[in-house]
């Protein structure tokens, strides 16, 4: 199960101030976990998070391929959470397109 992390640090550890409505994360290599930090609104209304939707789907991991293959360029910075339709968490690459070094392809503005 997901475990608690201080609510005056997760801000400073997942790097983003906590946002309204969007849930954020940060895959730290070098302790090889994830952290979420849960948006304004699931935390007014949820009284464990660990039962968040977010929290349950850490709770599978991100070592899957399909879940993996999205991770794996965007480690150690913040990134805006999903959850796949097969229940994986996922980082939101759309809105990370821009600051992915992508090899031959050239950036689109």
């Amino acid at each position: 199960m997901a475990e608690l992390v201080d609510p005056q640090s997760i801000e400073q550890i997942v790097g983003v101030d906590r946002h309204a409505t969007e849930h954020y994360g940060r895959a730290v290599s070098a302790e090889q976990r994830v952290y979420v930090l849960h948006s304004r609104a699931c935390v007014d209304s949820t009284r464990d998070l660990r039962v968040c939707e977010f929290s349950v789907a850490l709770d599978r991991g991100i070592e899957h391929p399909a879940a993996w293959a999205s991770w794996r360029r965007l480690l150690d910075r913040p990134v805006v959470l999903h959850i796949r339709y097969d229940g994986l968490l996922v980082p939101d690459l759309v809105a990370h397109m821009a600051n992915l070094d992508v090899p031959g392809e050239e950036r689109r503005g």
